[in-house]
């Protein structure tokens, strides 16, 4: 019992361990390509100042958000959206209405790769210094 445990807790701490230096390791250069790709559609509905769009403008996004939770967010929406936590229901006020809406309107043909999101997330940062 004490070593499943401990098992379980070396496993979590190397998960987060790796989590954290891969997040850290995201390419701003190529997070702009993905942001403003076709098959992602980020441009299309989000601006990079503070102004909505479609969207929420995304300037300051890391000072609002986790990035524990952008990370799942951009790594599937729809099961984050479903999954209703705390921090999405914060992000649902940003639109009158929207906190009671049956689903996300986030419209990219398909979930980005993990290095894919780590290279937004490293776009969106760099984007919150500038």
């Amino acid at each position: 019992m004490i070593y499943a445990l401990k098992s379980m807790v070396l496993t979590m701490l190397i998960t987060f361990s790796f989590s954290a230096v891969a997040v850290a390791g995201g390419d701003a250069a190529s997070g702009e390509k993905l942001f403003n790709s076709k098959a992602f559609k980020c441009k299309a509905c989000h601006r990079l100042t503070g102004k909505k769009k479609v969207g929420p403008g995304l300037k300051g996004i890391m000072s609002r958000r986790s990035e524990g939770w952008l990370t799942q967010w951009l790594s599937d929406p729809k099961r984050t959206w479903d999954e209703n936590s705390a921090e999405t229901q914060e992000m649902r006020k940003w639109k009158k209405g929207r906190d009671k809406a049956k689903k996300t309107n986030m419209k990219m043909k398909k979930n980005p790769s993990g290095q894919e999101v780590m290279d937004i997330i490293a776009f969106l940062k760099k984007n919150d210094e500038s």
